[in-house]
């Protein structure tokens, strides 16, 4: 299975549902606009006003998992959690895993390398460590690693997690061991089992940056080793200003072809951003050398818009990979388009008002469906600002590149 690797949420841009069209009903998904076809589609909506879609993991195009986050009403600190999946027609709640509760406020993450090898985590400050491995018949608790930001699951038998430290966990198919690294890393991409990437940056000044340079790490099946990187600088007319590089979304679809891809931020005396630019690392295969996330035509897209990329296409784009982000989509040899809204959701009157019109759909991730040239986008759509009229409702939507008549 090709493996791909999406942008950190950070880096995802909000994108704005604008305009008209009539609203789904609760909990009801809803088609897209007429007159715009290549628009998000919703797959699910939940019926609480206060919830959001945190996560998602596609195994195939007729099976996938989330986890949707609720607060629990009458207390704060927990959340209620819920457990997703998709049968190829629909999102339908499932039983939690032994162990997993409501919660104080955490982390998820699911993962999964075929039907029969999904993970899922949860790390918080007041909760510890939970994991969960499904075979394909059943959940089951097990060990969990000492920290998890990023998890890359190779098979059954190996999986790599890392949580914002200089130590990385891996999964033989028993137990978890803890293996040092030689820099900090937030994140993961797995080529194969002796060839597997991590990226983070460095918690002090390096290379003149002053709140941390990027850093990118190798696993080559037996040691971690640090990569050596080309400088990032800013113009001279910045370069008194403090400036740090932003976590770095890595992208390895081949051996020969990865990319690292990041923002350096500037700030002046008074803590303002003042310089913002975005910039990439390509290795391939021999040596890292630095360009533009323009020049990845597989995986980059134009400044200012957050990364994500899915590889392992079909269609037009078969042998390829596509770009996308919450706003934009690309293929390698074409012009960027416009994705368009999805139709506004009902909100707290359980119809479509003037203050719903205003709503966002916010996405957390984008997954690519193995299989086929269509995504997954997981997250919420919001009403802000507005009073009695907010809410939230967690969203699982849908973009198709390539719709069929």
């Amino acid at each position: 299975m090709r493996r791909w690797r999406a942008a950190t949420p950070a880096l995802v841009m909000a994108l704005a549902v604008a305009g008209c069209g009539s609203g789904s009903g609760a909990g009801e998904p809803a088609a897209a606009p007429s007159g715009h076809p290549l628009a998000w589609t919703y797959a699910h909506l939940a019926k609480d006003l206060s919830s959001s879609v945190v996560n998602v993991a596609a195994v195939s195009a007729h099976d996938a998992w989330a986890v949707a986050l609720t607060p629990v009403v009458g207390n704060v600190d927990k959340q209620q959690v819920t457990l997703l999946r998709y049968d190829g027609s629909s999102w339908r709640p499932q039983t939690l895993p032994p162990g997993m509760e409501a919660a104080p406020i955490a982390g998820y993450r699911l993962e999964a390398s075929s039907p029969r090898d999904v993970w899922l985590f949860r790390s918080g400050p007041n909760t510890g460590m939970y994991a969960a491995h499904f075979d394909g018949t059943r959940w089951q608790q097990t060990p969990a690693p000492g920290g998890v930001s990023d998890v890359a699951v190779l098979g059954p038998a190996d999986v790599w997690a890392v949580g914002e430290s200089t130590t990385a966990w891996h999964w033989d198919g028993s137990r978890w061991t803890s293996v040092p690294l030689p820099a900090r890393a937030v994140q993961l991409a797995g080529v194969a089992g002796d060839d597997v990437w991590a990226s983070g940056r460095t918690t002090g000044e390096e290379d003149g940056l002053t709140y941390g340079a990027p850093v990118v790490l190798h696993w080559d099946g037996e040691t971690w080793k640090r990569e050596q990187l080309p400088t990032v600088e800013p113009p001279s007319a910045h370069r008194s200003n403090s400036m740090g590089a932003s976590p770095m979304a890595l992208y390895a679809p081949a051996a020969d072809d990865v990319w690292a891809i990041s923002r350096l931020v500037g700030e002046d005396d008074n803590g303002d951003a003042v310089y913002i630019a975005p910039f990439a690392f390509h290795w391939n295969g021999t040596s890292w050398s630095k360009t533009s996330p323009d020049a990845c035509r597989r995986c980059g897209i134009p400044a200012g818009d957050g990364v994500v990329t899915a590889d392992g296409m079909e269609g037009d784009n078969a042998g390829s990979s596509m770009l996308l982000s919450s706003v934009h989509y690309r293929s390698p040899h074409g012009r960027p388009r416009t994705i368009g809204s999805p139709p506004a959701a009902a909100g707290r009157s359980g119809k479509v008002t003037a203050a719903d019109r205003k709503q966002k759909l916010r996405l957390l991730e984008i997954t690519a469906i193995p299989g086929t040239d269509r995504v997954w986008g997981v997250g919420s759509v919001n009403v802000e600002a507005h009073g009695d009229a907010n809410f939230s409702r967690g969203a699982i939507v849908q973009y198709d590149p390539h719709p069929r008549d």
